[in-house]
């Protein structure tokens, strides 16, 4: 894979959440979507972003309620996610 080819998919990889969530222009969503036709390992983390989303969707019942305790986790596991990409 060439340096350019990384560079294109750390950029795709940066930008997941937001082409998920129908955030990106029009020019900046298909650009992802090509990319993703063309790179497995970029397509296999969309997928695997795409399952989870999917399963937390189900997972999460109008009338459940989490407890305040699942709360402070969750939100304590999000604030020490730390995304760390090869400097190369």
């Amino acid at each position: 894979m060439s340096e350019q080819e990384m560079h294109d998919c750390s950029d795709v990889l940066e930008q997941l959440y937001a082409f998920h969530d129908h955030e990106l222009s029009d020019e900046e969503a298909d650009h992802i979507r090509e990319h993703l036709m063309a790179c497995e390992p970029c397509l296999d983390s969309f997928q695997v972003e795409e399952a989870l989303r999917l399963l937390i969707r189900k997972s999460c019942d109008s009338e459940a309620v989490a407890s305040a305790n699942l709360r402070v986790r969750v939100q304590t596991t999000f604030t020490q996610t730390v995304v760390v990409t090869d400097a190369d």
